[in-house]
């Protein structure tokens, strides 16, 4: 899978932040939270008022509709997780 470059995800790949005592990518983070809530998008729920799958496009760099979309990410995630 290819991530479009120098989306705002790959810029928050290289941080980190403090989950549990331990650290956490903000990227990897913000995948996790990303995928529950196009998931639930998915199903007709909105998970807040500003809530928009341009805006996950647009982070992650991923294109088409919400089920392409969640495959995508979800492809993403699978990939990061393999490298660790």
């Amino acid at each position: 899978m290819k991530i479009a470059t120098e989306t705002q995800f790959e810029i928050d790949l290289a941080k980190s932040m403090s989950v549990n005592n331990g650290q956490m990518s903000i990227g990897v983070w913000n995948l996790i939270i990303t995928i529950r809530d196009v998931k639930l998008f998915c199903k007709g729920i909105i998970v807040n008022r500003h809530f928009k799958l341009k805006n996950v496009k647009a982070y992650f760099g991923v294109s088409g509709g919400k089920e392409k979309v969640l495959e995508q990410l979800e492809k993403i995630l699978a990939e990061i997780k393999a490298e660790k």
